[in-house]
């Protein structure tokens, strides 16, 4: 009976001195492995992957390599997770009901702002590298895809010439890659409403030209306002 006591006894002192529970551990690693990964990212962005090793990366975050070590076990880990969440968060946006393209523009450039170095990575970086490449291709096919449908349910003519669709469809995926980049990278926050007239002005026009036939016409969406959701692509 002592000895229970006695361990009863220990378990609650153990609680009483704030040591924390192993969920809350869990999660303050969590939260460091996070905070590690947001300035990995901002390393690598600026240095390139293929130039940056683990003691540069430690270097530059002013901490000891067996930190990183302690989270990570390796460099490629470290850039793989990097990556991979990023296209988890597109994922999610990209799984959204289409609402058109200036509000999805909106998304993607608020994303983009939020994870600036991890885009970097992903688009610039990875779209350059072997073996990163996978990763940049799970975004540009996701583009092309959507872009694709688009089109196909917006023309009969698109609906009819898969080759020409496929053409035009990874056309407008590499010229808004490219221009989300350099908009990220050189354009100020203030003027994005800027941008998005840019991009929308520009994309009608080749839609134009590239489908006379469109279909195009309001639709009223769910929440009572008036959406340009058929083709869905204005």
């Amino acid at each position: 009976m002592a000895r229970s006591t006695s361990r009863q006894t220990t378990k609650v002192t153990h609680l009483r001195k704030g040591r924390p529970p192993l969920e809350e551990a869990n999660a303050r690693r969590q939260e460091r492995s996070d905070e590690l990964l947001r300035a990995c990212a901002l390393v690598l962005a600026r240095n390139g992957v293929r130039r940056t090793s683990m003691d540069a990366l430690a270097e530059q975050l002013v901490i000891t390599k067996t930190v990183l070590y302690r989270y990570f076990v390796s460099k490629d880990e470290i850039v793989r997770v990097i990556l991979q969440r990023f296209l988890n968060l597109w994922s999610d946006l990209q799984s959204k009901r289409w609402r058109g393209l200036s509000h999805n523009l909106h998304e993607v450039i608020d994303l983009a702002r939020a994870n600036q170095s991890e885009f970097l990575l992903l688009a610039r970086h990875s779209a350059a590298d072997p073996e990163l490449r996978p990763f940049f291709e799970c975004l540009h096919s996701s583009i092309v895809d959507r872009t694709d449908n688009l089109l196909e349910i917006s023309s009969p003519s698109m609906a009819n010439d898969k080759v020409i669709r496929q053409l035009c469809a990874h056309a407008v995926t590499g010229f808004m890659i490219d221009a989300i980049l350099w908009w990220i990278e050189n354009g100020e926050n203030n003027r994005d409403d800027e941008f998005f007239r840019w991009a929308r002005q520009s994309l009608k026009t080749l839609y134009r030209e590239w489908m006379p036939d469109s279909n195009w016409h309001p639709k009223q969406s769910d929440n009572g306002t008036v959406e340009n959701l058929i083709p869905s692509i204005t």
